[in-house]
C-alpha cells in the first residue's frame, strides 16, 4: 500500500506534465471521494468477510485522505488561506478507528491500540482546524457532526475512565444539538446509536435513570425512567444489539 501512496505522490508532483500536475493536485474532493469509496466498500457494500481485503481498502482509505490533505495545502497554503484540513483529518479519523477493530485478538492489541491513538489524534486536529473556521458559511452541519460522532466514539473506545467517558458524552451531546436526526452516510449507523453509545456510558456509571431515557431515544425503550427497573434496562440494550 505505501508503493501505491508513493505512487500517488509521484504524480502530484512530478513536473513532466503541468496539466496533470495542476488538476490531479488541486482537487483534493476528488481524494476525500476515493477515500470514502474505499471505507464504503468494506462498510456499505460488506462484500469481504473479516480478511485482507477488509485491510486493504481501509489503508487506501488511509492513503487517500493523506493525499488529499497535501492537495489542500497545495490549493489553500499557496493562496495564504485556511483550507478544510477537517475534512481529511475526519476520514482519518473514521478509518483508522474503523480499521482497529480488525485487531480485536489480544494478541495483535499494540496495533488496534496504535490505530486508536492516531484516530483520536486526527480527531483532534480536525476540531481545531474547524473551530478556527466556525464562523465560515461554507462548514455543513453534517461535517461538524461526523467528527462529533467519531469523537464520541474514540473517546469511548479510549479507556474505561471518567474523563474519556465525560468527553464522550460532550461531544454526542454536540452532535445531538446540532443533528438531531444524524445519519453516518458512510456505514449504516445513524442517531440510535449515538443515544445506544451515551445509554452505555450511563448505564457502566450507574446512572439508570439517564440510561433508560437514552435508551428510550434508541429503540423507544419501555422502561420507566422515573421508577427503573434494570432487568427490563438491560433488555432494553440487548433489543438494540441484537436488531430486535
Amino acid at each position: 500500500m505505501k508503493i501505491k501512496f508513493s505512487i500517488i505522490l509521484f504524480f502530484l508532483f512530478s513536473s513532466c506534465s503541468d496539466y496533470l500536475e495542476q488538476e490531479e493536485i488541486l482537487d483534493y474532493e476528488e481524494y476525500l471521494y476515493q477515500g470514502w469509496v474505499a471505507f464504503e466498500t468494506v462498510n456499505i457494500e460488506n462484500k469481504f468477510s473479516k480478511d485482507s481485503s477488509n485491510s486493504y481498502y481501509y489503508e487506501l482509505a488511509i492513503d487517500m485522505f493523506e493525499v488529499s490533505e497535501l492537495a489542500i495545502n497545495y490549493e489553500f497554503l499557496s493562496q495564504n488561506l485556511l483550507g478544510p484540513h477537517y475534512k481529511s483529518y475526519t476520514g482519518l479519523g473514521w478509518s483508522e478507528l474503523y480499521y482497529s477493530s480488525e485487531f480485536l485478538n489480544q494478541d495483535k492489541h499494540y496495533k488496534r491500540d496504535s490505530l486508536r491513538l492516531e484516530s483520536k489524534s486526527h480527531f483532534d486536529k480536525a476540531l481545531i482546524n474547524l473551530d478556527s473556521q466556525i464562523e465560515s458559511t461554507n462548514i455543513l452541519s453534517q461535517d461538524k457532526c461526523d467528527l462529533y460522532s467519531g469523537l464520541s466514539y474514540v473517546h469511548y473506545y479510549s479507556g474505561l475512565d471518567q474523563f474519556e467517558f465525560d468527553s464522550s458524552l460532550f461531544f454526542s451531546n454536540l452532535l445531538i444539538n446540532e443533528c438531531p436526526e444524524y445519519t453516518f452516510s458512510h456505514d449504516e449507523l445513524d442517531i440510535r446509536n449515538i443515544h445506544y453509545l451515551r445509554g452505555k456510558i450511563f448505564l457502566y456509571q450507574d446512572s439508570f435513570s439517564e440510561a433508560c431515557i437514552e435508551m428510550t431515544n434508541a429503540n423507544n425503550c419501555s422502561c420507566d425512567y422515573n421508577n427503573v427497573d434494570i432487568n427490563i434496562l438491560l433488555d432494553c440494550f440487548e433489543e438494540f444489539s441484537t436488531g430486535n
